[in-house]
């Protein structure tokens, strides 16, 4: 069974940005595919033959999914062939049009030869029409935005390094990857793509004219999820319960402390991008601020959610 990645998924929307000027709290926005269910977010392009497939694996490297019985690969069964080009694409159907952050995490696997075939992933902000590669980067459609990948974080041995732009070789395993978007516009009606339903990510997967018995690329619980940052360009300040709670240093790289005025705090989690809770703590006394340390997180954002006598606070952390 699916185990349940982001259940608790960073109740990061605390504060929406409303043409009206006055705030309003709103239920946190995400969406999974994890593959088990026919999902009308996954696109392949049958016509022209796609190795990708949607199924349970059943190759030597490529023998399970990430969780659960099925992923989407480049074929359950066969190695892929030469001079091949596959593609599918993951359409962000809720999207979220008033945010000020999108992030975007998936679970990946691939056994490819390291020379002449590759992976790329790339994105469409106007339905399917032009296509960006997605690469650290300023100022790309729409206008300024940017994006930035959290480090890989590797399943075989729990460690993080740099992600690979273009995704070749053989993987250790699973490795959870994500990026965001921050999109530096005024929160509004006004849409931040040119077709609001249909934030496209395509999957692209290559070879070359040299067959390599290699068993390709797998993707498996891909998850996506929209903040509502309170410095949000053009939005409304948090509330007075947040406003009353307080994080620093931030960014931090060994410790962070949170210290509150009033209500007082009863519990803290940290949740990583995915929303997977990487830190939890009651609070038994009164003091302030409380101590937490972060040395062994890898290098990103996260989100904090305290809990109080007045309700539930989130912040964001970013670790140095």
């Amino acid at each position: 069974m699916k185990k349940t990645l982001l259940i608790t998924l960073l109740a990061f929307v605390m504060n929406a940005c409303l043409t009206t000027g006055t705030a309003k709290a709103q239920q946190f926005n995400y969406d999974t595919v994890s593959f088990e269910k026919p999902s009308t977010e996954i696109i392949i392009d049958t016509t022209s033959g796609s190795l990708w497939q949607i199924g349970r694996p059943q190759k030597t490297f490529f023998n399970s999914a990430h969780t659960g019985n099925r992923a989407i690969l480049t074929d359950t069964i066969t190695d892929y062939p030469p001079n091949d080009t596959s593609s599918f694409i993951y359409v962000m159907r809720k999207l979220y049009i008033q945010t000020c952050n999108t992030c975007l995490g998936f679970w990946q696997k691939y056994d490819m030869d390291s020379t002449g075939d590759k992976g790329i992933i790339d994105a469409s902000y106007d339905g399917g029409k032009s296509w960006v590669l997605l690469k650290d980067t300023s100022m790309v459609p729409p206008e300024d935005t940017y994006i930035y990948w959290q480090p890989d974080y590797h399943a075989s041995d729990g460690s993080s390094t740099d992600h690979k732009l273009i995704t070749s070789g053989k993987s250790d395993g699973w490795i959870q990857s994500s990026l965001c978007w921050n999109w530096y516009l005024a929160c509004k009606k006004d849409t931040i793509i040119d077709n609001p339903d249909s934030l496209m990510i395509r999957f692209t997967f290559t070879s070359d004219a040299i067959a390599k018995n290699k068993e390709g690329w797998m993707i498996d619980d891909i998850v996506t999820s929209g903040e509502f940052p309170e410095d949000c360009p053009g939005g409304i300040k948090e509330n007075s319960i947040n406003n009353n709670i307080f994080i620093s240093p931030n960014p931090a790289s060994s410790a962070i402390q949170v210290s509150s005025e009033q209500p007082t705090v009863i519990s803290i989690d940290i949740y990583n991008m995915l929303g997977e809770k990487v830190y939890s703590t009651p609070i038994t006394d009164n003091r302030s601020p409380i101590t937490i340390n972060i040395t062994a997180f890898p290098t990103g954002m996260y989100f904090a959610e305290i809990k109080s006598e007045k309700g539930v606070t989130v912040k964001k952390v970013i670790k140095e």
